[in-house]
C-alpha cells in the first residue's frame, strides 16, 4: 500500500475512534446522574491538583508544607 493511503488510513481510523469515543461519552452522561456528579468532583480536583504542582514548582524552600495532603 502507497505511503498516502497508509496515511489516509490512519487518520480515518482516528476519526471513527474519536466518534465512538464521544458517542460512548454522551450515553453515560445521559444516562447516569452519578457520572455528571463525578465529573464535577473530578474538575475541581483537577484545578486543586493544577494550583498545588504550580505553587510547589515555583518557590524552592518547601513551600508544599503548607498544603494539607489528604
Amino acid at each position: 500500500m502507497p505511503y498516502r493511503y497508509q496515511r489516509l488510513e490512519k487518520f480515518a481510523f482516528s476519526l471513527v475512534v474519536l466518534s465512538a469515543v464521544m458517542c460512548s461519552g454522551f450515553i453515560a452522561w445521559e444516562s447516569s446522574p452519578d457520572f455528571r456528579e463525578n465529573v464535577q468532583q473530578g474538575k475541581e480536583l483537577v484545578l486543586k491538583s493544577g494550583q498545588y504542582s504550580y505553587a510547589c514548582g515555583t518557590v524552592t524552600t518547601d513551600p508544599c508544607g503548607q498544603f494539607p495532603l489528604l
